[in-house]
């Protein structure tokens, strides 16, 4: 009996066991079912063409938000042209060579002048004292002319050493004008260049004299227009008294009449 009862024990597990596993089995396909229709369903074609159009709106949005910032000024539109140029190690080595090149053939000549066009001419006043300084012009001499005059603005006048140095003096000048001008200023030409006692630039609104130590005095520009004709001592010197005497004496022929034309 008791054997019989430990038999029907045995028995009843199994059966229970074995209706366990069908009835996971069951459920394991009912999941299944229902994880392939949904997957149907997700991936329909109607649900595709859902997404698309969703995923078109929004970047229809994004577009629209990205004009509106353009437009606004939010946003700034990328060119290629505002892009910055990096040079390899090699073109910016040749480009700094360049430049230092640039910089040696213009610097030795020229170092601490400055080379910008004056507003009121090409050389300031202030600009040509400079140059004439470092070019080691001696008594220079400036005075500044009424608009009356309808000449220039500025007279300076200057003594070189020798002839070979007033000659250095107009030629560096004009070296400068040359570098300072602009296009329609006229390049100035260097007057009584085989002269020895006398060099002028006109250099537009100045007018520069270059003399000898022995002409300078003798012509004495500074006393004709700082002081003006009627206390200049050369032109209100007395005459050589033969002239007077001459002038004195002498005989008028205007009053005289042809005797043609008295008949």
């Amino acid at each position: 009996m008791c054997s019989l009862m430990k038999l029907g024990f045995l028995i009843g597990v199994n059966n229970f066991y074995n209706c366990s596993r069908y009835c996971n089995h069951l459920n394991n396909l009912k999941n299944q079912q229902k994880l392939s229709y949904l997957y149907k369903r997700l991936y329909s074609k109607n649900n595709i063409d859902i997404f698309k159009t969703n995923d078109q709106n929004n970047n229809n949005v994004e577009n629209n938000d990205i004009g509106l910032g353009v437009k606004s000024g939010k946003y700034k539109v990328f060119k290629d042209t505002d892009s910055l140029m990096v040079l390899d190690v090699e073109e910016e080595r040749l480009l700094q060579e360049k430049e230092y090149e640039q910089q040696v053939s213009i610097e030795p000549q020229f170092e601490g002048i400055n080379l910008t066009r004056g507003v009121t001419g090409v050389f300031e006043i202030e600009d040509l004292i400079d140059v004439l300084k470092s070019e080691n012009a001696q008594d220079i001499f400036v005075a500044a002319l009424p608009e009356a005059a309808k000449y220039v603005d500025y007279m300076v006048v200057v003594s070189g050493k020798s002839r070979r140095h007033m000659i250095g003096l107009a030629e560096f000048i004009r070296k400068v004008y040359k570098k300072k001008r602009c296009s329609s200023d006229i390049i100035p030409r260097i007057e009584g260049e085989n002269s020895k006692d006398w060099i002028a630039l006109d250099l537009g609104n100045i007018a520069l004299h270059i003399f000898s130590r022995e002409a300078r005095p003798i012509y004495d520009l500074e006393s004709l227009w700082s002081l003006g004709v009627e206390y200049d001592l050369h032109l209100n010197a007395p005459q050589d008294p033969l002239i007077t005497l001459l002038q004195k004496h002498a005989i008028s022929l205007d009053s005289f009449k042809s005797s043609e034309s008295l008949s």
